[in-house]
């Protein structure tokens, strides 16, 4: 590192990181575990990715409890994106929208709430540990609202970006039938209508393990 606070700045970003990481995913697995009574284990690797998504704009500037908090929440909203889009019937069969849209948008406005400026006053943002400052060297002050203000319009500008992009990309695939399955590939399931066989679904073990353990022995 070239200097001192630049090797405590990437000590305080990887242990948010990893806290992040842990919380998101285990907030997921516990939920989905009481609300269906099963293991997810799909679910809790989207909880580790949630819990990534939502500490990658502030893990240089929030505490390392904040982390924890930013990650719990993101895994909660990541639970809450992902039954609407079902509510909703889009298909979304990997949630990518509730770990990148929802926990994302989480992630911005939480590095606004959970900066470390003191008492909510000063702004760190992309200054890391030090204070957004006046021309005279001075923590400025007041600066909390602004910053969380900055971010919810940081939020609706991506979401107006990532809206007209997709319009131009999609909508034409749509408008001359490119954008849906067929019927048919639909019933079959795409992994087998596109990808079988593969190794990743092809097994060597006979259907009936007992039989060849019996004549083994």
């Amino acid at each position: 590192m070239a200097t001192l606070e630049r090797g405590y700045m990437a000590a305080q970003v990887a242990m948010n990181t990893t806290i992040a990481a842990a919380t998101g995913g285990l907030t997921v697995f516990i939920l989905k575990y009481g609300l269906t009574r099963k293991y997810d284990i799909g679910g809790f690797c989207n909880g580790i990715l949630a819990g990534l998504v939502s500490i990658t704009a502030g893990c240089g500037n929030v505490e390392c409890g904040s982390a924890f908090a930013i990650a719990l929440l993101g895994g909660l909203f990541y639970v809450a994106g992902s039954v609407l889009i079902k509510k909703l019937k889009i298909d979304d069969p990997v949630d990518a929208f509730a770990v990148h849209g929802v926990a994302g948008a989480w992630g911005v406005l939480a590095a606004a709430l959970f900066d470390w400026g003191k008492d909510f006053d000063h702004y760190h943002g992309w200054s890391g540990f030090s204070c957004m400052t006046a021309e005279d060297g001075s923590c400025k002050t007041g600066l909390g609202g602004e910053g969380v203000a900055a971010n919810i319009a940081e939020v609706v500008a991506i979401m107006a970006w990532v809206a007209v992009c997709s319009s131009l990309v999609f909508g034409p695939l749509r408008a001359v039938g490119w954008l849906r399955a067929s019927d048919d590939v639909q019933d079959v399931g795409f992994d087998q209508a596109k990808h079988s066989p593969s190794k990743g679904y092809a097994s060597t073990i006979p259907p009936d393990n007992t039989k060849v353990i019996e004549s083994e022995i």
